[in-house]
């Protein structure tokens, strides 16, 4: 069985197994973010008492400082890396995925609740 990550260390100069870690952080990360917001959009379409959309929110902005965080800090790990490439990748692809959710957070922001959602 070939050794990749012996294979190709030494020719890129990076480290894979760091490059997979923090790929997986920014995955946790996005899960985090989108899944507080659709935590919150799911609670509003249903009635909710005030005390109870205040802690949703603060569930969220919780949810939403940890993705921060983890994204902050596997970056900072693929610049020590020297892997420009990885980071670059994975921070525009969380960008985008992020403002495509706030996008269609803002949208379902807008509707007016229709009591409670079935399922």
């Amino acid at each position: 069985m070939i050794d990749y990550v012996a294979v190709v260390s030494p020719e890129l100069g990076i480290n894979p197994w760091g490059m997979l870690g923090c790929a997986l952080t920014y995955a946790a990360a996005l899960f985090a973010a989108v899944d507080g917001m659709a935590d919150h959009l799911v609670r509003r379409a249903q009635k909710t008492t005030p005390a109870e959309v205040h802690a949703l929110r603060l569930k969220m902005g919780a949810k939403i400082a940890a993705a921060v965080i983890a994204v902050g800090t596997a970056a900072i790990v693929l610049a020590i890396d020297g892997n420009w490439i990885a980071l670059s990748v994975l921070s525009v692809v969380f960008v985008a995925v992020v403002v495509w959710v706030g996008f269609v957070y803002a949208q379902g922001s807008r509707r007016v609740p229709v009591g409670r959602v079935g399922g």
